[in-house]
């Protein structure tokens, strides 16, 4: 459906500032690194970058239709539209056991509904939207070569990028995140191959792109990711029946592609990883299949799965409740091994069971899960819609990443993963729209304006500040002397917030363990007991006990141990806990409590 939103002059300027901007999003954003805990969220620097961009993407989208007078309404916008409004009736109407950590949550997915519905608000031609698959084609290849450096170079770029020598894991510090987005960019690569335009395009872009795919599957390659190789494997077959039509048409470009691909699986067999390379994910292909009496030699994600499918079944309607997956899945973790003593055992904390379905369904229940299906389900009809021969290739870059949800949580981790499957869904969306004129009064459009304007400027003030309380947090760990008066200006963040107390508590606990003072431990005791009601943490799990000692409470000293043994049974500050409490028992003259695990 063709149609005028506003003069072609207006056109091409909104156009070029939009492409800038995605530029920013998918080519700048994601390259800056801090040093960092690593972990999830805004913990991991380049998510606060990257949302930054997508502010100002938002807003000038705001900008495009208060300038109109007209919203593009682009398909699938009522499932998209659906899945946010529902959740975040759920987290009202339900409790929610972590406030703060609820609404990153929900901001987040309303971010991406923002930036799906901006990216639809453009007059996005084919040209525009080859366009817009080349910078996606060209981000891949920036982590590709980010990865190149660490697997080529130990130092040199430290502080730069994250210290990874010999693994590639790119600026997401997690090697499957890294295979699933640079797989992605391979499919594009591919898909930008088959393309009328490519014939057109200067040489040296033509270039960049067989180039890409060679990186790419280089990159894939050496991950040693099941997940990777996977997503690789079965997207390009999926591109290439799709498009080969197209492809033969262009049957050089194609014959070169080929060339490279064989080329860099070549190669990556002669680079020493620590991943393994190719070779390496073959094995862990064959080590899933395999089933041992011995919990260590078992793959651990068969006991995640099928715990959190216990869970989940045990209130299939309503869930545990939003926020409540943490403690639910660990009083579960319990029974669970009491029940199957073959069953591998996870040592750290899960905050995610590695499956987006499992994660809904035990927090939310059927409701969340029918609010998923409802747009997986449009978006499979619209692709539908499209045909084979384009329904078929933007399913094949749907792919890695819809395969990613399914053994991980990339959304959690990387939002640029998030975003650029959301972007991906809004060109799928934009083959189809249709536009809503409506009026605006002077208070109207003066109001649109500033908030076009006020919103990614706030965003960046927060995301800053975000991105300085992460730091300051950093440089308190690693800190030989801890002065807590530096932990003040992170307390501020309320994204940090816990963090902060985390950290501060921790360090009241050493100071009142190591000189006896009663009003640290008074303090720590009350914050680490609440805490746990919520996360499970280890660390408080073995520190509780310790406070408790040292005052003298030694049966809730007791109590609490045994359970933190029962959550993490061989867990290594678990050991180092039971070593603690019988020293401790030693000094008293009371009996040694916990047998020691050798093994550790």
């Amino acid at each position: 459906m063709m149609f005028r939103l506003a003069d072609p002059i207006t056109d091409k300027r909104f156009n070029r500032v939009f492409l800038f901007l995605f530029i920013c999003l998918f080519l700048v954003a994601p390259t800056y690194y801090q040093d960092n805990p690593g972990g999830e969220g805004l913990f991991l620097p380049f998510n606060s970058t990257v949302w930054i961009a997508a502010s100002f993407l938002i807003g000038l989208g705001l900008l495009r239709v208060v300038h109109t007078g007209k919203l593009v309404i682009p398909s699938l916008a009522l499932p998209m539209l659906t899945f946010p409004v529902i959740i975040t009736l759920m987290g009202a109407l339900m409790s929610v056991a972590l406030p703060v950590s609820w609404m990153f949550r929900l901001l987040a997915i309303w971010g991406g509904f923002l930036v799906y519905f901006s990216i639809n608000q453009f007059r996005l031609e084919r040209r525009w939207q080859d366009n817009l698959m080349l910078v996606l084609v060209a981000s891949s290849m920036v982590q590709s070569l980010i990865s190149l450096a660490h697997l080529y170079l130990d130092h040199n770029l430290w502080g730069f990028i994250p210290h990874s020598p010999g693994i590639p894991r790119g600026i997401f510090q997690q090697v499957n995140l890294n295979a699933s987005y640079v797989a992605t960019g391979l499919l594009a690569a591919i898909y930008c191959l088959s393309l009328p335009s490519f014939r057109q395009r200067h040489r040296a872009l033509r270039l960049m792109i067989i180039a890409a795919v060679g990186l790419n599957t280089l990159v894939v390659a050496t991950t040693g990711s099941r997940l990777g190789m996977i997503a690789a494997i079965a997207g390009v077959l999926l591109m290439l029946a799709a498009r080969y039509r197209q492809l033969w048409a262009g049957r050089k470009a194609l014959f070169a592609a080929l060339g490279v691909v064989a080329l860099a699986a070549i190669a990556s067999l002669q680079i020493e990883t620590k991943t393994g390379g190719l070779l390496g994910g073959v094995e862990k292909f064959e080590k899933m299949t395999q089933s041992s009496s011995d919990p260590t030699r078992n793959d651990v994600r068969w006991m995640m799965y099928d715990s959190s499918l216990e869970l989940m079944l045990e209130r299939p309607i309503t869930g545990h409740g939003i926020g409540r997956f943490q403690p639910a899945w660990h009083d579960k973790k319990a029974e669970y091994h009491q029940q199957h003593p073959e069953a591998a055992i996870l040592e750290p904390r899960l905050s995610h069971p590695h499956n987006e379905l499992l994660y809904w369904g035990i927090e939310g229940g059927l409701l969340a899960l029918a609010a998923i299906f409802f747009v997986a389900g449009a978006v499979l009809w619209r692709l539908w819609q499209l045909g084979w021969q384009r329904g078929g290739a933007y399913l094949a870059l749907l792919l890695p990443i819809t395969l990613h949800t399914q053994v991980e949580l990339p959304f959690y981790i990387s939002q640029l993963h998030w975003l650029l499957f959301i972007c991906l869904i809004a060109l799928i969306a934009s083959h189809r729209r249709r536009v809503a004129s409506f009026g605006l009064s002077s208070f109207g459009r003066a109001t649109g304006l500033a908030i076009a304007l006020v919103f990614p400027v706030l965003a960046t003030v927060f995301f800053t500040h975000s991105l300085l309380a992460n730091k300051a947090n950093m440089d308190f760990q690693l800190a030989k002397v801890k002065d807590v008066s530096k932990l003040e200006f992170p307390s501020t963040n309320i994204y940090f917030a816990e963090n902060t107390a985390f950290l501060h508590m921790q360090t009241l606990l050493r100071y009142g363990l190591q000189t006896g003072n009663t009003n640290a431990l008074n303090a720590y005791i009350p914050w680490a007991q609440e805490h746990l009601q919520y996360i499970p943490d280890a660390a408080v799990y073995i520190g509780l006990p310790l406070a408790l000692h040292k005052l003298g409470r030694f049966e809730e000293a007791y109590r609490v141990m045994d359970r933190a043994i029962a959550v993490y049974p061989k867990g290594r500050l678990t050991e180092t806990g039971k070593n603690a409490l019988n020293d401790m028992d030693a000094r008293r003259g009371r009996p040694p409590r916990y047998q020691l695990d050798n093994s550790h």
